[in-house]
């Protein structure tokens, strides 16, 4: 159970280090929706949901364990600032400023802050 439990932390640090290419509503419109990640070698995939309304989900999924927080985000001077909401693991008061850039209407790349960089298809 900690082995998965590090595993959910490492894959939900690597997903939350990202900003924003651009800003105002047209960034923030075409955030909305279902952005996956998979990498299926290591049996670890990630699934931002997110609404217009500034809220949505993040799901981590490391083997057959499937974790999901409910978030609140905003776009702001270029970045996208994220907050869980309702966990065990994250306060509120917790902000991740968020780096991204979109490779077409479809693919967000995301680079966490060890130059990693995770590919989220739109689905």
């Amino acid at each position: 159970m900690k082995r998965i439990s590090a595993m959910l932390a490492v894959v939900l640090a690597l997903v939350l280090i990202l900003s924003v290419a651009g800003c105002g509503k047209k960034a923030d419109a075409s955030l909305t929706g279902v952005w996956e990640y998979a990498d299926e070698e290591n049996a670890i995939g990630a699934v931002y949901d997110l609404k217009d309304d500034g809220t949505g989900t993040y799901t981590m999924k490391v083997g057959e364990e499937e974790v999901t927080y409910e978030l609140k985000y905003e776009v702001k001077d270029g970045h996208l600032l994220v907050t869980y909401v309702n966990n065990e693991i994250f306060s509120e008061d917790d902000v991740f400023d968020n780096e991204f850039s979109f490779q077409d209407d479809s693919t967000i790349i995301i680079k966490d802050s060890t130059g990693t960089e995770m590919t989220f298809v739109k689905k």
